[in-house]
């Protein structure tokens, strides 16, 4: 697969790994938000904020933070920042997140029982919110753990969240690549809005309790889904949706993701590795979706005449389950060149490892057991569409709607070229 690489401030990666002074840091072009020059001297963070968190340097979160409008806070690559209570990071405007592969970010918790409040759906921290006035947010090679701290009125919050419509400067961009999620109670990724998004090469493990997307879109965004890994995820994986009003659409492409295990701890509904609901249009190709509940549902409330699809793997665990491959009564039907069965055997054949879904409340199996990479006998491999039916979003090399990602021979998230997603599952997270 072709790649190429837009990180949108030319050698900032390099620079920062090795800074030592203030002057060290470059700003980005005039297209793009400035990094902050200024260092934030307490190790403490709580109420308003702005400047740079140093990289190697661990912050600890004593009340929410707000990024307010206008401003930025960047953080450099191996910042650790530790939630000592239900406390949120709030944005009303740019946030980067500029961890490398060597040195990553991460955001967690301190409280010790974590693992524990998994299986009772408890979260620890408040997550991300933006609000209408957020610009640009950048996160790369970050770790975001334990999210779903409750609100105000006991509720669940999102992982990551874009809490209102989008007006600023024609729309916000929402850039989450290479990143890794892990245990939050609610929606994982949750955008509305005016949005231009590039979510791609991400790990989302374990999000959402009884309920809760692993990705959740709708309101307007449009933009590129691609190879991310999912597993476990409690609702739907993938929720693509306009919403009551046609206009602004949603629009997204939704292409070599692996999607594992989904679907079984939502209660009193069947639910979908990819849904696309009301007034949506989606390109949906390429994908690998074993061991879910259900595999793609387009309803008959999508913008089904705009609505493509195909090149698509869908193997559900049991016989029982093959109506729901894609669920009887939706738009959504086979086509000539998807895979499909409901076989454990069928299961097993894809990845180097397959483990068996989560099917019981409440649940106490935390752990990944999926090696995702595609076996050497896959019947995934070189299955793939390569000549898009679609127009990508990330086309330029500007930069500011991250990295140009295209189709490839083989489906889902982890090609035999080794290209796509550079990172299999991990362990439960040691902070």
């Amino acid at each position: 697969m072709k790649k190429v690489f837009l990180f949108f401030i030319p050698g900032l990666m390099l620079l920062l790994s090795s800074c030592s002074s203030n002057s060290d840091l470059v700003s980005a072009t005039a297209n793009y938000p400035k990094v902050p020059a200024s260092f934030v001297k307490s190790k403490n963070l709580t109420g308003t904020l702005k400047g740079t968190l140093k990289q190697d340097s661990t912050y600890y979160l004593t009340g929410s933070v707000a990024v307010a409008k206008g401003d930025t806070l960047a953080i450099q690559p191996g910042a650790t920042i530790i939630a000592k209570g239900n406390y949120q990071i709030q944005v009303s405007g740019t946030l980067l997140s500029l961890g490398t592969e060597a040195k990553q970010v991460t955001f967690t918790s301190q409280d010790a029982s974590r693992f524990t409040d998994l299986a009772t759906y408890t979260g620890h921290w408040g997550g991300f919110v933006f609000d209408s006035t957020a610009v640009y947010v950048y996160m790369r090679f970050t770790h975001v753990n334990f999210t779903g701290g409750p609100d105000s009125s006991g509720k669940a919050q999102a992982t990551f969240d874009v809490s209102a419509s989008q007006t600023f400067n024609g729309g916000a961009h929402i850039i989450v690549e290479d990143n890794w999620f892990y245990g939050g109670i609610d929606d994982g990724i949750h955008l509305a809005g005016n949005i231009t998004v590039s979510i791609k090469r991400n790990v989302f493990q374990r999000l959402g309790g009884p309920d809760g997307e692993t990705m959740n879109i709708k309101g307007g965004v449009k933009g590129d889904i691609a190879y991310n890994y999912i597993w476990s995820a409690a609702n739907n994986a993938i929720k693509i949706q306009t919403g009551k009003v046609l206009v602004p659409q949603t629009n997204i492409n939704v292409f070599n993701n692996t999607i594992v295990d989904g679907g079984f701890r939502k209660v009193g509904e069947a639910t979908n590795a990819i849904l696309i609901d009301a007034w949506t249009r989606a390109n949906i190709y390429n994908n690998i979706m074993v061991g879910n509940h259900t595999g793609i549902n387009i309803t008959t409330k999508a913008d089904t005449t705009n609505c493509h699809y195909g090149n698509n793997l869908i193997y559900a665990p049991a016989d029982s389950l093959s109506a729901f491959i894609y669920p009887s009564g939706s738009h959504g039907k086979k086509q000539s060149t998807d895979i499909t069965g409901s076989t454990l055997a069928l299961c097993n054949s894809v990845f180097t490892t397959w483990a068996l879904p989560i099917t019981t409340l409440p649940d106490n199996t935390l752990q990944d057991g999926n090696v995702p990479s595609l076996s050497s006998g896959s019947p995934a491999i070189g299955k793939g569409i390569t000549s898009a039916p679609f127009t990508y979003f990330i086309t330029s090399l500007d930069g500011k709607n991250g990295t140009a990602d295209v189709l490839n021979k083989d489906l889902g998230a982890y090609p035999t070229d080794n290209s796509g997603n550079k990172h299999l599952p991990t362990k439960q997270p040691a902070l």
